[in-house]
């Protein structure tokens, strides 16, 4: 079982599906890959888009149910691990990760997240069937995206009939407070359903890439644990609106289970991310290139700024577009409310006239443009207001 340590607090940066780099601490919570793995000694296309107007009326949980559960599947990734035991002799283990996806079209391409079939020597899908029991395939790795936590699949010879794409909807349209589900595999539990609410939005959670956080996920109190994995967090209309990914549990403990706070990655990364993958087999990221702190009135007051929101900027990494375009890193640091800064560098005000408030502006501002895509940014630079021209970068996941 894999372990990501997270901030729980007030995060100092925030990174985004476009390789805006952050910088984080730790305050001892975990979080925890949301799949199941078993370790067994061993001898030797296009996407759906938004769905397009609003239900005046959602459904209920029963409901949701019924329609999407048959869309999610049971994601059974094997690999083998060479070690040598204590006497120094070399020995093959067989370790299977168990997580969940679901269908998003009716070629039968599967969206999971890629720490469930990352390194996996062969996968395979488990479809409900009338019997009861899952009808398993073996199933392709389209593409693995690190930076988002994202993996497309492809299953082979699956009947026409076993397809029931789920619709896709949007993380724009999600409000904390609203109710939403989650279907997916816990301790191997199939298709098991849990019911909460969006608990917070624009939540920065780890991925694969230690650099390149996830930016924009959802929080939900439904209950989601090892081996929801890769299953669809849904919308009170049926929509999928996220991809559930780690929960904070509060322990170093990897074992540990649900305490009420989940992350799912926003569909709307995910879908970008698929698109790229059907179409070339990896995703490139627009990316900026720093790793800064929000600005707040209090952080402003201790420092002494000029302006009371935007973005510090702590470091500017080599070679990155942000260094290109004369970018300045803070040069000393200091400890504010426990919390140890860079300070002293530039401070980003507005990206393209558009004022950044919360760090997730700037990151998603970014991450919706394409590479090589020329934006304004004006900073204020020790207390002198100026525009700084950039020209946007690519990175893979």
């Amino acid at each position: 079982m894999k372990v990501w340590l997270r901030q729980a607090a007030l995060l100092v940066a925030a990174g985004v599906t476009g390789g805006v780099l952050v910088a984080a601490t730790d305050n001892g919570s975990t979080t925890t890959l949301v799949h199941v793995v078993r370790q067994v000694q061993a001898h030797s296309a296009t996407l759906p888009a938004s769905s397009v107007g609003t239900p005046t009326a959602g459904l209920t949980p029963a409901k949701i149910y019924r329609r999407d559960a048959p869309g999610v599947v049971v994601v059974s990734a094997t690999s083998i691990i060479h070690t040598t035991n204590i006497f120094g002799l070399p020995q093959t283990r067989r370790q299977q990760a168990l997580g969940s996806g679901f269908v998003i079209d009716r070629q039968g391409h599967i969206l999971t997240n890629a720490h469930v079939v990352v390194g996996a020597g062969s996968v395979r899908v488990g479809f409900a069937s009338s019997t009861g029991l899952d009808t398993t395939y073996k199933a392709r790795v389209l593409g693995i995206d690190r930076a988002t936590d994202i993996a497309v699949l492809a299953p082979q010879n699956v009947p026409s009939q076993a397809l029931d794409p789920l619709p896709l909807g949007t993380a724009k349209d999600v409000h904390v407070g609203d109710s939403v589900v989650a279907i997916g595999n816990p301790l191997g539990e199939e298709r098991t359903i849990t019911s909460g609410i969006i608990s917070a939005v624009n939540r920065t959670i780890s991925s694969l890439d230690p650099n390149r956080p996830i930016n924009g996920a959802l929080q939900t109190d439904a209950a989601i644990n090892h081996g929801n994995s890769g299953g669809p967090l849904i919308d009170r209309y049926g929509r999928v609106v996220g991809i559930t990914n780690q929960i904070l549990t509060g322990t170093n403990n990897p074992t540990s289970g649900n305490i009420g706070i989940g992350f799912a990655v926003p569909i709307d990364t995910a879908r970008n991310v698929a698109r790229q993958i059907l179409k070339s087999g990896r995703a490139v990221h627009t990316y900026l290139g720093i790793e800064g702190t929000q600005v707040t009135a209090s952080l402003a007051h201790v420092l002494n700024l000029p302006v009371s929101t935007g973005v510090l900027v702590g470091k500017v990494r080599p070679g990155s577009p942000a260094a290109h375009a004369g970018l300045r890193g803070g040069s000393a640091t200091a400890t504010i409310d426990g919390r140890t800064l860079t300070v002293g560098g530039d401070v980003i005000v507005s990206i393209n006239s558009h004022k950044i408030v919360h760090f997730s502006d700037l990151a998603q501002a970014v991450a919706g443009m394409k590479p090589g895509a020329h934006v304004s940014l004006v900073i204020i630079r020790k207390g002198t207001r100026m525009t700084v021209p950039v020209t946007l970068g690519a990175q893979s996941g």
